[in-house]
């Protein structure tokens, strides 16, 4: 008598466990296949990071070159991450949050931008720091991802990231313009004037008929490659990205192709 009262609860408490079981299954599944293992803060991050290699080696460069000049110009800090797959991640999600482990942006201006490709998923995201939201909207971003779709569906993702940061540059026009760039601009007149000077003094001397050895060949050549030097060593003077901004969540949009 008590076994036939007790099967029928013991039969519920099966069901229950085995549902529980197949929950925790399925949760756990999912857990799973969302987690996307963000890299870790590089010693010094570069604008560009392609995981998947996808873009060659000069395409790489060139990218970096226009991207570290847009920053020294403008503090901003634009970063294109590349990778293979998402693993169930929400692309807009995954951008902000990849932001934010890295710090994109400058301290107290949050002018940070992040593009982020999924090339299994067909997915783009462009995500913004707060600093960059007044200027980059949702509505902005989403037009951009509408304008390089087409490039993505032909495998053309150079152009694509080009055309993207093109388009960037032309909404944000000079904002978060870098007082270091001024300075550099007179360190460059300077050159130029000092140079002209020099070049007058030259031929003075020579229609005087004096042979100043000061202006040997040698030194003519040089101080014309000055200004061009100065521009290198601008390039070499890159400081990386990611010096403490973040705070991403300030809009964008995704899409697919």
């Amino acid at each position: 008598m008590i076994i036939k009262e007790f099967l029928p609860k013991m039969k519920n408490i099966i069901v229950t466990i085995q549902f529980l079981f197949l929950f925790s299954l399925i949760f756990f599944t999912n857990s799973v296949k969302g987690q996307f293992n963000i890299p870790n803060k590089p010693k010094k991050i570069y604008p560009v990071n392609d995981y998947v290699g996808i873009l060659s080696e000069t395409q790489i460069n060139q990218l970096n070159k226009k991207l570290i000049q847009y920053h020294k110009k403008t503090s901003t800090e634009i970063i294109i991450s590349i990778i293979q797959d998402l693993r169930g991640e929400d692309p807009n999600y995954l951008a902000s949050k990849w932001g934010n482990k890295w710090g994109i942006g400058k301290t107290y201006k949050n002018n940070g931008i992040i593009v982020l490709l999924s090339i299994n998923d067909k997915k783009i995201s462009i995500q913004n720091g707060y600093g960059i939201e007044p200027y980059v909207t949702d509505f902005s971003t989403k037009r951009i991802i509408q304008k390089i779709t087409p490039l993505l569906k032909n495998n053309l993702y150079y152009k694509a990231i080009d055309l993207s940061i093109k388009e960037v540059f032309k909404i944000m026009k000079n904002e978060y313009e870098n007082k270091k760039v001024k300075n550099n601009f007179h360190k460059k007149n300077w050159i130029f004037y000092f140079s002209f000077i020099l070049l007058l003094l030259f031929f003075f001397y020579q229609k005087q008929g004096i042979e100043p050895s000061l202006f040997n060949p040698l030194f003519l050549s040089n101080m014309f490659f000055w200004n061009k030097n100065f521009d290198n060593q601008e390039e070499n003077d890159f400081d990386e990205f990611g010096e403490g901004g973040g705070n991403f969540g300030g809009g964008g949009s995704s899409g697919g192709w």
